[in-house]
C-alpha cells in the first residue's frame, strides 16, 4: 500500500466524522447566537420602556405646570398667555402620548383623553387666534374639561409608572 492510498483511506474514513463535528459546532454556534440575539432585543425593548416611563415622570409636572398657568392666563384674561399655555399643553401632552404608547400601551383610557385635550387645545388656540380677549372663559371651557380629564389621571400614572422603574418591571 502506498502514501497515497493510506491517505485516501483515512480521508475516506475520516470525512464523515468530521463533516458531522463541524456541522455540530456550526448549529451550536447558530443556536447560541440565536438566544444573545434574542437577549439583546429583550434588553433594547426593556431600556426603550424605562426611557418612555423616565420621559412620563418629567412630563407629569410640567402638564401639571401648563394646565395651572393656563387657569392664571384665563383668569387675568390674558389671550397671549392662554395661547402660550394651549400651545405648550399640546407640545407635551403630544410627548406624554408618544411616550405612553410605548411604557403603558394598554393604557387606552388615558391615551384618549390626551389626544381630545390636544384637539380641544388646537381648536381653542385656533378661536383665540384672532378674536377679541372677551370671555376667555367661555372660550377656554371644553379644552379646560378636557386638561382636567387629563390631569385627573396623571397622578396615578405617576405613581405606577415610578415603581415600575424602581421594581425594574418591563409590564
Amino acid at each position: 500500500m502506498s502514501l497515497y492510498d493510506l491517505v485516501d483511506r483515512i480521508t475516506t474514513v475520516t470525512t464523515i466524522p468530521f463533516t458531522f463535528i463541524g456541522f455540530s459546532i456550526a448549529i451550536w454556534q447558530i443556536v447560541k447566537s440565536r438566544r444573545a440575539a434574542e437577549a439583546a432585543q429583550r434588553a433594547a425593548i426593556s431600556t426603550q420602556k424605562r426611557l418612555a416611563r423616565s420621559g412620563l415622570l418629567v412630563l407629569i409636572p410640567q402638564l401639571q405646570r401648563a394646565e395651572e398657568e393656563l387657569e392664571k392666563a384665563i383668569a387675568q384674561n390674558s389671550k397671549e398667555f392662554a395661547i402660550v399655555w394651549l400651545t405648550t399643553w399640546r407640545w407635551q401632552a403630544g410627548q406624554l402620548r408618544g411616550h405612553l404608547k410605548i411604557a403603558s400601551p394598554a393604557d387606552r383610557k388615558l391615551l384618549k383623553l390626551i389626544q381630545e385635550s390636544v384637539t380641544s387645545a388646537a381648536i381653542a388656540k385656533n378661536e383665540l387666534v384672532g378674536s377679541s380677549a372677551n370671555n376667555l372663559v367661555t372660550k377656554t371651557k371644553k379644552v379646560r374639561e378636557a386638561i382636567a380629564g387629563v390631569t385627573n389621571e396623571l397622578g396615578s400614572l405617576m405613581a405606577l409608572q415610578g415603581m415600575e422603574i424602581e421594581s425594574g418591571q418591563d409590564g
